[in-house]
């Protein structure tokens, strides 16, 4: 089957809501790899798919590194449930025709306290639980309007003594549409092998995502409209479908709003960014219901073009 048929095979599966999965579903694994990337995606809903034009977006589709433009930065930090820190760093560049990327993932759970097999009203010491991810990926334009990328992640999970490695691989497409601006995209996210916690084994979250986003750039908007739609089938749940838009007013400031749905506990968000020559300064807002605490997400950004 050639390459073509099976981006038109991909983007059919999900324009008719055809669930595709790796395997049976069930209780996954590592799902710290299911909680996003850069505060401006957290802003929009995190319907990032189809988006193209920021090094986060390595995260939630791969093909999107063929479309960088120079060398691209972010750093971002989020402030999660209690006291849990997690920590990001994507970076793309041009390379080979195409574009490399590289993206780190590091959730940290703080110092928690440790109790033995005998009850106790006194710890046995305290740990700290983490988990990892180390991706690599490449993208490029392989026919006019088409590219496609694929990425590799290593990802390793530590709590108290015990640990988990595993790996997984991400594939993408993004299509140019005939439409000035409409772009659609899909990709396939967290494809891998089994891994094993003690002597539980499963599956690293597989996720299918299929998205569209339309940029429109006018002289009465004195600036730029985003709006961006993901559908995505996860091995272990129900469809779930993320919404979410971005005005940017003559690049200085940017607000964005969004929206998750058939989530339990995740619903609206919002966010906002700043522009200053090369860097890009962006806060989302991403709350939960049920008294949970709210996710605070900072980012930073750094582009070798002003763009």
């Amino acid at each position: 089957m050639s390459l073509g048929k099976a981006v038109l095979i991909v983007i059919v599966l999900i324009a008719f809501g055809i669930p595709v999965s790796a395997g049976e579903p069930g209780t996954s694994g590592f799902l710290f790899l299911r909680l996003g990337n850069g505060s401006r995606a957290g802003g929009m809903g995190e319907a990032f798919t189809a988006v193209t034009d920021d090094p986060t977006a390595i995260y939630f589709n791969p093909a999107s590194l063929a479309a960088a433009d120079g060398v691209a930065l972010n750093v971002s930090h989020s402030e999660w449930l209690v006291d849990i820190r997690f920590e990001q760093v994507s970076i793309v560049s041009e390379l080979l025709g195409g574009a490399f990327g590289l993206h780190f993932t590091g959730l940290y759970y703080g110092e928690l306290e440790r109790y033995g097999p005998i009850p106790s009203l006194k710890p046995d010491g305290t740990f700290s639980p983490y988990d990892m991810a180390l991706s690599a990926g490449y993208g490029r334009d392989i026919m006019p309007n088409l590219s496609a990328g694929a990425a590799v992640k290593l990802i390793y999970e530590k709590i108290d003594f015990e640990s988990a490695t595993g790996w997984a691989v991400d594939i993408g497409i993004t299509h140019q549409s005939m439409i000035e601006g409409l772009t659609f995209a899909a990709s396939i996210l967290n494809l891998g092998p089994q891994a094993t916690f003690v002597t539980e084994k499963f599956y690293p979250p597989f996720v299918l995502r299929g998205g569209a986003a339309y940029s429109r750039e006018e002289d009465w908007l004195h600036g730029r409209l985003l709006l961006a739609l993901d559908v995505l089938f996860p091995n272990d749940n129900d469809m779930k479908v993320h919404m979410g838009t971005e005005y940017t007013y003559q690049r200085l400031l940017a607000v964005r709003f969004g929206y998750k749905s058939n989530y339990n506990v995740q619903g609206a968000t919002l966010g906002c960014g700043i522009y200053y020559r090369n860097l890009r300064f962006d806060y989302a807002f991403m709350p939960m219901e049920f008294e949970l605490g709210d996710s605070h997400r900072m980012s930073i950004s750094v582009f070798s073009n002003g763009s």
